[in-house]
């Protein structure tokens, strides 16, 4: 099962127009940075206001069928996508609609296989390697995340356009809804089996007023959602700020070899993102205690935005020199807290 939750990461990770999604908003479909950014907001906030309902919906109907529905609906999107490019009359409405499936693919997709993978360790009785797992999990869905951006490098370098992207993603998309409906049946989850055997659901209230009691747990979740929004906030807008450093160099990413230095990049970024995920368990060692771990992280990212900063405003040329490097180390220390992450979550639960 482990091989099979790491060829999930692989296949749910082979979305080879995700570095590459705001160069396409702003070349291929012609849009300013403004509507770019009206369509990024509007697929997260749409995201967010349904994690909670949908995981509800994933926990009482089953989270594998839910996944095999999620990994669907995105292969769905992925083709509105590229129709939208090929269609300036319905531009906007196309591209509205594909980031509404997206966010609804996402928000029932988004802690369901994390919650898959626990499922399975409780049964097997190694609840106490699931750091380790998800870490390894981890690993192989950044160093393929990389992989794919390397790969779409190529494929922009020969067409001269990133639409091709979303038909190449749509191919290991529908791969993974087919792996998810190999998994057992068993990690459904208990609450879908309660439903079946007739027993009394529990209330979702209940349970949220419940979790909210429990000392320690809205600071960890508050601390969660101040460090993710940020750091993927910062992450989307290197993507311009990439493709500007490569043109300054004749290195043009919508035409030319520009495209593969800008993928091979973010394979580089990819691999070391994905390496720090396997060192989680070291450094919850090392801190005494996975929040510790956390508290570590954040102290290292803050200071490195803030660093990134003051750079910006004493020394707007030293962004191009450090940014890039600095990007980089957020990433790692973001992956290197996602399993510890989970692991104080589930710990908490």
């Amino acid at each position: 099962m482990i091989a099979r939750f790491c060829a999930y990461a692989v296949l749910r990770n082979l979305r080879f127009f995700e570095p590459f999604f705001l160069l396409f908003l702003l070349h291929d479909v012609g849009v300013d940075f403004v509507t770019a950014g009206a369509l990024l907001a509007y697929e997260k906030i749409l995201g967010g206001a349904l994690e909670v309902p949908l995981g509800v919906v994933t926990d009482r109907l089953g989270r594998r069928r839910s996944l095999v529905a999620s990994f669907t609906l995105a292969a769905a999107a992925f083709g509105i996508f590229a129709w939208a490019a090929a269609t300036p009359a319905w531009t906007l409405p196309l591209l509205y609609l594909g980031q509404t499936l997206y966010g609804v693919a996402e928000a029932a997709r988004s802690g369901s296989h994390k919650a898959i993978i626990l499922d399975w360790l409780t049964q097997q009785g190694r609840r106490d390697e699931k750091t380790k797992v998800i870490g390894t999990t981890r690993f192989f869905s950044k160093s393929s995340g990389g992989a794919a951006a390397l790969v779409a490098g190529l494929i922009v370098w020969q067409t001269g356009h990133f639409t091709a992207l979303f038909w190449a993603a749509m191919v290991p998309t529908l791969g993974g809804a087919l792996l998810l409906w190999s998994y057992p049946r068993s990690l459904e989850g208990s609450l879908s089996q309660s439903r079946k055997a007739g027993l009394r659901k529990p209330s979702t209230g209940a349970g949220l007023k419940l979790a909210a009691q429990r000392p320690g747990l809205l600071a960890l979740i508050g601390v969660s959602v101040l460090f993710e929004s940020q750091i993927k906030l910062a992450l989307v807008y290197l993507q311009p700020f990439l493709a500007s450093r490569l043109a300054e160099v004749d290195l043009t990413v919508t035409a030319g070899l520009g495209a593969v230095a800008y993928g091979a990049w973010f394979f580089l970024q990819g691999l070391a993102a994905g390496s720090a995920s396997l060192f989680a368990p070291r450094l919850e060692a090392a801190s005494g205690g996975t929040e510790r771990a956390i508290a570590r992280i954040h102290a290292w990212a803050a200071g490195a935005l803030v660093a990134l900063a003051l750079l910006g405003m004493l020394a707007e040329g030293a962004v191009a020199l450090i940014g890039l490097p600095v990007f980089a180390a957020l990433a790692v220390l973001q992956n290197a807290r996602r399993p510890l992450f989970v692991s104080a979550l589930d710990d908490h639960m």
